[in-house]
């Protein structure tokens, strides 16, 4: 659970921040982890507690593989501590993939860099982004965005991990575009198992303060989803970022009353993040394709593109050489039958019965005059 990371082992600075510095780790490879790594070096005095961050290492490794794997799939989470003694010096994390990269044209310079997508370019007027080469998003992208984002909330919420993941803001959560946009989860050294007493306070950061004085838990997580489902399907300007108020029309009748509930200032009636998650599947696609049985999570990212099942060959086995076998002819012949004799079949004989002649009463059979059937079937005058 520990490494040892000597100055020569770091790489490139990849990026800095008010409590670490960010190394690249091209040396060092684990094998529980898939892909390169980084060293989140702290600066003094700003280390969280050893025991908060051993606790979230052992959780990641005491995962199923598949739950594991989806963990490291959805977040840059601490997979191993580098501890000077007893003290924590940081944290090794997987590496951001190049597809949350973007590269852009610093204005000003004309230079070129790659910049993370922060959610926070989803706020900015298009005619910005497109000043430094922010690619537009478009309405299903953001909504796929918030889909993703909710699948992954509700994956750290669940019973593999029960954790509450705090400080959501627009850096903490990274996305990305193409045939399956989906989100990352960074700065995930702060947060921390549902319930569990740790050194430090969970952080907010400006314009994600939840409603009321409050320490961060499920509730918090489930009202900052709101704020990132609403500011995420705003037309982006320059109060996006800031908004807090459901908008009438954002959404379809369902999709308002989940944005209502959830920016409520009620926290036992905001939404869940599996609510969220289902709606908005709904929402982007047909019902046909969502499958959501009762206690099985969904596949947080990348959700996966369901279709027809695949075309399976049966092969059949060759019976060539069995059907081909040789059955050797019998070798005797059958004993004549002797000393029996069939008896003669007399030949049938026709005898046809005798048919009597059918008379009228009253008539003569051989009267050739025609016969008037009045006096059979209707009264003669005189008689009731």
């Amino acid at each position: 659970m520990q490494l040892d990371v000597a100055d020569s082992d770091l790489g490139d600075r990849l990026g800095a921040g008010g409590q670490a510095v960010i190394h690249d780790l091209p040396g060092l490879r684990l094998p529980d982890v898939p892909g390169p790594l980084v060293y989140k070096k702290y600066r003094d005095d700003r280390a969280p507690r050893t025991h908060d961050m051993l606790r979230l290492v052992q959780l990641r490794e005491g995962l199923t593989g598949a739950d594991r794997a989806r963990l490291d799939a959805i977040a840059t989470w601490p997979v191993r501590l580098v501890c000077d003694g007893p003290d924590l010096r940081g944290v090794v994390l997987p590496r951001i993939p190049d597809s949350y990269f973007q590269p852009v044209t610093l204005p000003g310079t004309g230079a070129s860099k790659k910049l993370v997508r922060e959610v926070q370019h989803l706020f900015v007027d298009p005619a910005i982004g497109r000043r430094t080469g922010m690619p537009e998003v478009t309405r299903e992208q953001r909504l796929t965005i918030c889909r993703d984002f909710a699948a992954a909330l509700d994956f750290l919420h669940g019973p593999a991990m029960d954790v509450v993941f705090g400080d959501i803001n627009a850096k903490n959560e990274l996305f990305r575009l193409g045939p399956d946009p989906t989100v990352m989860l960074v700065d995930c050294d702060a947060v921390r198992p549902r319930g569990a007493v740790t050194g430090g306070l969970q952080l907010n950061a400006p314009d994600w303060e939840p409603l009321g004085r409050t320490t961060l838990n499920r509730a918090t997580d489930l009202y900052k989803l709101g704020l990132f489902v609403l500011r995420c399907v705003l037309p982006p300007g320059s109060q996006t970022s800031t908004r807090r108020d459901p908008v009438p029309g954002l959404l379809d009748d369902a999709g308002t009353a989940l944005l209502t509930r959830a920016l409520s200032p009620d926290p036992h009636d905001r939404p869940a993040a599996g609510e969220w998650r289902r709606y908005l599947s709904l929402a982007l696609g047909p019902p046909a394709f969502v499958f959501d049985p009762p206690g099985w999570a969904d596949l947080p990212v990348p959700m996966p593109r369901l279709g027809p099942p695949p075309v399976v060959e049966l092969v059949l086995p060759d019976l060539s050489p069995v059907l081909s076998l040789d059955v050797p002819a019998l070798d005797f012949e059958p004993p004549p039958l002797t000393g029996v004799t069939a008896p003669a079949t007399p030949p049938a004989t026709y005898h046809p019965l005798p048919t009597p002649p059918i008379t009228l009463p009253g008539l003569d059979p051989g009267d050739p005059e025609p016969v008037d059937l009045t006096d059979l079937f209707l009264p003669r005058k005189g008689t009731p």
